[in-house]
């Protein structure tokens, strides 16, 4: 049973037996049921305790163990073994025939891991594998490089190599699958030696774009005071990306950026962006490249019967905020909105259809509702249940797309943002759909300008 096997090895150490393990053997548990599983999560935690009051060490053992794991190196050579196993069988033949795609992203999810899973599902179809590289922290605060494959991501756990010691080790695997070409989507997270490593694969590399990371050491062009930068020279870059109060989520000095970047997009046999205010962006820093649009999804289509989207008609003054809404994403404008409507005792109320960096805050207003983190695909529908009038998109930095802007519209939404960045930009291309604010503008002349719009939405059918 659960625990059995730790109580064995206790008794045994107490009196006086080594433990040694057979490397040549493994022992795979049989697969449980949804509710058995939970039965053994439970048991284990039960047992777990009651070990630690047998055994005070015991905690402490396993902590230590843990850190150490001598048995990695063995559990990696296994999942090694059948990672080779699941290669797709014309895999081995020739690069015309290679069956692999890789993939580079952080481990942050977002609209990086959006387009990324798409691409993968593209890839997966035609019959080549798609292969997905993630930077992993280690305990020690080293990084390590995980590779996956790209649609099971937890089915070889243990394909994990500390960087730079085991990056020879890395690309050995790597290049056994005949990589035909390398995706690169975000080196965020990874380490400094992952550049050199995909080189030395010899696959085409194609750069997507997705925000401002290859430039900027806050990825977002947002500046200490919480707002868009302007997008300065180098000095004031440098000096933003210095600031202590609010540390930069690079930690590459923003010269020597630059330059690495401007190497990698150099090298790049493609280099995509996702929107053309994007492209304007990215050339304005690096004036050698012609990157090509490639915009992530179709823009969605006008519904057909905005106005019976929602369960009854749309509440009067309730605004929809889409996301996971952080600095850059607005979150210090929905909360002075939320105060202002609060203070003024205005018709308007907010609900965030995801979660924030500080809900507490935002519900203390009383002018907001926040229903937490959603999985993929379940954006739409959620949105629709909240009969709002209108939606809002607060972002303060230049979105290169803005999927929260689709989902949206695909809701039967107009949409206000500020009138910067590719959300601006596709709006003013269907004006119909939304309304530009003038980035900057104070929270009060915001609510107003909702309240104006909420309020039309709610006293006519929408027709975009």
């Amino acid at each position: 049973g659960e625990g059995a096997a730790e109580d064995f090895s206790l008794r045994a150490a107490a009196h006086g037996w080594r433990h040694v393990v057979a490397a040549s053997v493994a022992v795979a548990p049989a697969p449980l049921q949804a509710e058995e599983a939970g039965r053994a999560r439970l048991l284990r935690a039960r047992n777990r305790a009651l070990l630690a009051r047998l055994d005070p060490g015991f905690p402490a053992q396993l902590d230590a163990w843990a850190q150490v794991d001598p048995l990695a190196p063995l559990r990696r050579r296994l999942d090694a073994a059948r990672w080779r196993a699941a290669a797709p069988p014309h895999a081995a033949s020739s690069r015309a025939t290679a069956g692999a795609v890789l993939f580079v992203g952080h481990a942050h999810g977002g609209g990086v891991e959006r387009v990324l899973q798409s691409r993968a599902r593209a890839v997966a179809a035609s019959g080549a594998r798609a292969i997905v590289l993630r930077p992993v922290c280690l305990p020690d605060g080293g990084a390590a490089l995980a590779i996956a494959d790209a649609l099971a991501p937890g089915a070889f756990p243990d394909l994990c190599f500390p960087m730079p010691q085991e990056a020879r080790r890395a690309a050995a695997l790597l290049r056994a699958a005949r990589p035909a070409r390398i995706e690169l989507h975000h080196l965020m997270g990874h380490h400094a030696a992952l550049p050199a490593l995909l080189a030395g694969l010899g696959a085409p590399v194609e750069v997507h774009v997705h925000d401002y990371a290859l430039f900027c050491p806050r990825v977002a062009l947002v500046g200490p005071a919480g707002r868009y930068c302007g997008e300065p020279g180098l000095d004031a870059c440098a000096a933003c990306a210095a600031d202590p109060a609010r540390p930069a989520a690079l930690d590459t000095p923003v010269r020597a950026l630059v330059a690495s970047s401007a190497q990698l997009l150099r090298a790049a046999r493609r280099v995509t962006a996702p929107s053309p205010d994007a492209a304007r962006r990215l050339r304005r820093h690096f004036p050698f490249l012609r990157p090509a649009l490639a915009p992530p999804e179709p823009v969605p289509a006008p519904p057909p019967d905005p106005a019976g989207f929602a369960p009854g008609d749309p509440a009067p003054g309730r605004i929809a905020v889409v996301g996971a809404i952080g600095v850059e994403k607005g979150y210090d404008v929905l909360l002075g909105c939320a105060r202002d409507a609060a203070a003024r005792r205005l018709g308007l109320e907010f609900v965030v259809v995801g979660h924030t960096i500080g809900d507490a805050r935002l519900i203390e207003t009383g002018r907001v509702f926040v229903t937490g983190e959603f999985a993929a695909g379940e954006a739409v529908g959620l949105i629709r249940r909240q009969r709002a009038a209108l939606g809002l998109l607060p972002s303060v930095w230049p979105e290169t797309w803005c999927f929260a802007l689709s989902d949206m519209w695909r809701a039967g939404l107009r949409v206000a943002a500020f009138d910067i960045g590719a959300p601006a930009e596709r709006i003013r291309a269907a004006p119909a759909r939304g309304v530009l604010l003038p980035l900057g503008l104070p929270c009060a002349a915001i609510n107003n300008a909702l309240l104006a719009a909420a309020r039309a939405e709610s006293g006519a059918t929408r027709s975009y």
